[in-house]
């Protein structure tokens, strides 16, 4: 069974994720977070196998929230989510060579993890 971490700050996005995850055969849920602060904590206390981490939010993007749970997760598989399908865009670049995946796309992406 892989453990999943969703990183979302926006609470219906959020919830729908981790209903996806809770719905998924041989996943389970890690936790859900909204804030850096919450991410970090979980990804601590959980050691989640799979993190989810939203890259659409800008402020996470500054603080690089997918390089400070790399470090605390080296084996961990980090996904960053996004909604934005422009492959031009900023928000798919990834300074840990993580796969991004669209939003949209997330029910067939978790189902692949057991596959």
């Amino acid at each position: 069974m892989k453990r999943v971490l969703v990183v979302e700050h926006h609470h219906l996005v959020s919830s729908a994720i981790a209903d996806l995850v809770d719905e998924t055969p041989g996943l389970e849920l890690a936790g859900a977070a909204r804030s850096v602060r919450e991410a970090i904590s979980l990804a601590e206390r959980r050691q989640p196998d799979v993190v989810l981490i939203d890259v659409d939010k800008s402020s996470w993007k500054s603080l690089r929230l997918d390089l400070l749970v790399a470090d605390l997760l080296p084996r961990a598989r980090l996904v960053r989510l996004t909604a934005v399908s422009d492959p031009r865009m900023g928000c798919l670049e990834s300074p840990t060579n993580n796969p991004s995946v669209l939003k949209t796309a997330i029910p067939q992406f978790l189902r692949s993890l057991t596959e």
